[in-house]
């Protein structure tokens, strides 16, 4: 016994009194009356999420990524899908059909606020910062189920507050919202911008991709905020398992596609490494390459991307070349070696489409 006690004085000296501090919960009462709060659509809350909505619809415009988490900062829209959770943990109908409502005219606003400034942009091509909120997988729900246990616990502690905003750039609400916004302006057809140049006749279902996003956190954010009050003791299990059930079953439909999206997900990246060989310094490692490696030592790779879709994948790379240096028999065999490729991934089917962008050299002996 002695000896413990002074091993503990000593490990106390040592870490200067080192404890975890579990905190003091907020009272339910109180959090229940800030839920309710921030259920009830105000005049701030939809300044805030128009202008949010502004933001990230400008910021994904000019593709610039410092913006759109900007606007991520102003949205409020995280606030009423708590509010959500929390009437489900608590079974409180007026409660979740109010956020609900609160929820539906924010999504309604911010997706009509990205139409008008994409329509009157005239909007015509997109750019990194939109097609990446195009293709949602299981890692986009892993990154909101995390978000909702950072965002409902630190509603539970006021010390925690301050992690609000944190969560809120984490979960990305608005944004996928305004490239649904956008897609409804463009249609299915698109036209990726790579550096000064264009590809054009990238086919993606825009608007359904990224408003696929936005349910995945939705949904994500809901279910697991809902069990985290409940582990938190706000709410009752038996009062609020039918709530838990059917939202539990929304998830489960709503995995299905993004599974499916992961897999996907999962031949590009691999397909990606193989075909970004062709980056300057890594052309030896390609077979095509090593037949003739000073012709393609003269080659540049502009641009590439693999779009995967129900196991079928397209291939869109941009070369920069000497006038006249490919010929078609060359692209047959860059197109075979890329099936082959292709079809070590398990993939059904590839369409390769190569353009190649002529550089010429003019001299002048004066």
């Amino acid at each position: 016994m002695e000896t413990n006690k002074v091993l503990g004085q000593l490990l106390d000296r040592l870490s200067g009194q080192w404890a975890i501090h579990l905190g003091s919960r907020v009272p339910r009462t109180e959090l229940y009356e800030a839920r309710i709060a921030s259920s009830k659509p105000s005049l701030g809350f939809f300044i805030l999420l128009i202008s949010s909505a502004v933001i990230a619809t400008l910021g994904l415009v000019s593709n610039s990524t410092a913006v759109v988490i900007g606007a991520m900062i102003v949205a409020p829209l995280m606030d009423p899908i708590l509010s959500l959770a929390f009437g489900l943990a608590v079974s409180d109908g007026k409660l979740m059909r109010r956020s609900a409502v609160t929820i539906g005219f924010g999504v309604f606003a911010v997706v009509g606020t990205a139409c008008l400034i994409s329509w009157g942009l005239g909007i015509s091509h997109v750019e990194s910062e939109i097609t990446t909120r195009t293709s949602p997988n299981l890692i986009d729900l892993g990154i909101a189920i995390a978000a909702a246990v950072a965002g409902s616990f630190s509603m539970t502690r006021k010390q925690l507050s301050n992690s609000i905003a944190g969560v809120a750039i984490a979960v990305a609400l608005v944004p996928p919202l305004c490239v649904s916004g956008i897609g409804l302006t463009l249609g299915s057809e698109m036209v990726a911008v790579f550096g000064r140049g264009t590809v054009a006749g990238l086919t993606n279902q825009i608007a359904e991709g990224s408003f696929l996003l936005f349910l995945a956190n939705l949904i994500g954010i809901t279910v697991t905020s809902l069990v985290v009050f409940l582990l938190q003791r706000y709410g009752s299990l038996r009062s609020c398992w039918r709530n838990l059930l059917v939202w539990l079953g929304l998830l489960g439909l709503l995995s299905l596609p993004l599974s499916s999206a992961l897999h996907d997900f999962s031949v590009r990246y691999q397909m990606d490494a193989v075909f970004g060989r062709f980056k300057a310094g890594r052309l030896q490692r390609v077979s095509i390459v090593q037949r003739n490696p000073r012709l393609w030592e003269k080659v540049r790779l502009l641009y590439s991307n693999v779009s995967v879709v129900d196991n079928k994948a397209r291939l869109d790379l941009v070369l920069s070349a000497p006038e006249d240096i490919f010929d078609q028999s060359i692209m047959n065999r860059v197109n075979q070696q890329m099936l082959k490729r292709a079809k070590g991934f398990g993939l059904d089917d590839l369409d390769v489409n190569i353009s190649v962008i002529p550089n010429h050299v003019y001299k002048f002996d004066n």
